[in-house]
């Protein structure tokens, strides 16, 4: 699903980035070597996607440009979105980390990318899906986390139970062109201290 929406997405070329990184993969750099075999590849210019899975239950893709390599966009997700699997920051753990966890870590609930909002219901898998984003100080690089719940269960009481099932780092002029630019700031907003400085 994600690699279809994403190849309907436009490229945009970013100032430097951290040094972010998933699994080896830095934002900005291109795709090292000495990863496993990905599951899928695929190039449509301007851009190429690559997923990979690994032994622990996750899954993994990026967004590069075709041209240069370098990469634009990190997901690292739970696939499928059962069990409890440690994330790549520090204090936060897929299956187990609630929404109210993320708010209560970064001081927040972060910022709004006006395409894609805070909550989404998909009732063809029965999920509701809630999304925060964090600016990472200092940099051009945007954090973001998605949490579900069962559709049934969803609810404003219940919207801080969701638990965490993906995070993404990103270059944020890219997703400022694939989720929308009018990046609206919640109550209580900063932007946060690089998570990955203290990640093992």
């Amino acid at each position: 699903m994600r690699l279809i929406q994403a190849a309907m997405l436009s490229l945009a070329l970013a100032a430097p980035l951290g040094a972010q990184s998933l699994r080896g993969v830095d934002l900005g750099e291109p795709i090292p070597d000495g990863l496993p075999e990905p599951r899928a590849t695929q190039t449509i210019p301007p851009v190429a996607y690559t997923v990979w899975d690994f032994d622990d239950g996750l899954a993994m893709s990026a967004t590069a440009d075709a041209a240069t390599g370098d990469v634009l966009y990190l997901e690292l997700w739970r696939d499928p979105p059962e069990g409890s699997v440690a994330s790549p920051v520090p204090g936060l753990t897929y299956g187990t980390s609630t929404r109210a966890d993320i708010e209560a870590l970064f001081g927040s609930e972060g910022i709004v990318f006006e395409n894609r909002g805070l909550v989404a219901a998909l009732p063809e898998i029965g999920l509701a899906i809630y999304y925060l984003a964090y600016e990472i100080d200092h940099s051009e690089t945007v954090i973001s986390f998605v949490a579900i719940q069962p559709l049934a269960d969803a609810s404003d009481d219940t919207a801080d139970d969701a638990v965490l099932d993906s995070v993404i780092i990103a270059d944020g002029a890219y997703l400022d062109q694939i989720w929308g630019q009018n990046r609206g700031r919640l109550p209580g907003y900063a932007p946060v201290a690089d998570p990955f400085i203290t990640a093992p």
